[in-house]
């Protein structure tokens, strides 16, 4: 029986898969000690042939679009008691999974170990101010008690997981936190593992952080139930806005210069999310993960 099965959901990932699944045959652990499953969603690229091509990898197709409702698809097809999540873009180090292991075991009855995802630069950034946007905001993992718990380095048992139902497959962004939250209201405890590592590339263009921001814009919509639904979206974007830039501001890493524009793009991408939820209010679908 396997000790760890890894559940990879993708959406047309060609030009990133093969890195991931090549970090993935690197592990410390044996082979034959873990499992790897793909999940195609949809994909039109060469997605599945690149999966076919690595040995060992199991590939599971889900026509549905959304990253949740592929990752339930994973977690039935698991048979190891515990399953790990990553993305297809990222490049889990050769021990991730031996640390899996080690901090499961040094954690009896876990709800989730959320590991340290380092941001590293794919491409050559246009500017700097938009990888110093994505390291002082993205992936705060170490907050995983408070439910910020990514699904790009996260580990559950199986069990649980399919006892609660899976992520909410209706989602198409902010499933993460909603699925901790709902571990944690479980009883289960939410873990920082920083041993646990997995690199994640910087989205490292204007383009990029404004489709993420939408994305993630969408996922908040789609999950908040109080009414009035858009003033209640709009106060948090307020409250999320202030306290981003106050964090830009007193950054310690960043030079004078360097921390206003930071402060510039969190105002820009603010104004990105006040337009999506305009959108969605006007009966716009939130656009997928």
């Amino acid at each position: 029986m396997f000790q760890v099965a890894v559940v990879i959901p993708v959406w047309n990932g060609e030009a990133v898969l093969g890195r991931c699944l090549d970090a993935l045959a690197r592990q410390t652990l044996p082979q034959d000690a873990y499992q790897i499953i793909v999940v195609d969603n949809g994909s039109s690229d060469a997605t599945r042939e690149i999966a076919r091509s690595y040995r060992g990898v199991e590939l599971l197709e889900e026509p549905r679009p959304g990253s949740y409702v592929a990752r339930n698809r994973g977690i039935e097809r698991v048979r190891a008691p515990i399953t790990a999540f990553t993305d297809a873009d990222c490049e889990p180090a050769p021990n991730w999974l031996e640390q899996v292991l080690c901090a499961a075991a040094a954690h009896p009855g876990f709800g989730v170990l959320a590991g340290k995802i380092e941001l590293f630069d794919e491409i050559a950034q246009e500017r700097e101010v938009f990888g110093d946007y994505e390291r002082l905001f993205s992936f705060p993992q170490a907050h995983a008690a408070r439910g910020n718990c990514a699904t790009a380095n996260w580990a559950s048992e199986t069990a649980l997981l399919r006892a609660l139902g899976g992520f909410d497959a209706g989602l198409k962004s902010g499933g993460d936190r909603q699925m901790a939250l709902r571990i944690r209201d479980a009883g289960y405890p939410l873990v920082y593992v920083p041993t646990m590592v997995v690199r994640h590339p910087v989205r490292a263009s204007r383009a990029e952080l404004v489709r993420k921001r939408q994305r993630l814009s969408g996922g908040r919509w789609d999950r908040t139930t109080r009414r009035p639904r858009l003033v209640h979206v709009l106060c948090i974007t307020a409250v999320d806005t202030v306290r981003r830039l106050r964090r830009a501001a007193i950054s310690r890493d960043l030079p004078l210069q360097r921390r206003l524009a930071v402060m510039l793009l969190t105002l820009q991408l603010a104004g990105v999310a006040v337009g999506e939820y305009l959108h969605l209010a006007g009966g716009r679908k939130a656009v997928r993960d």
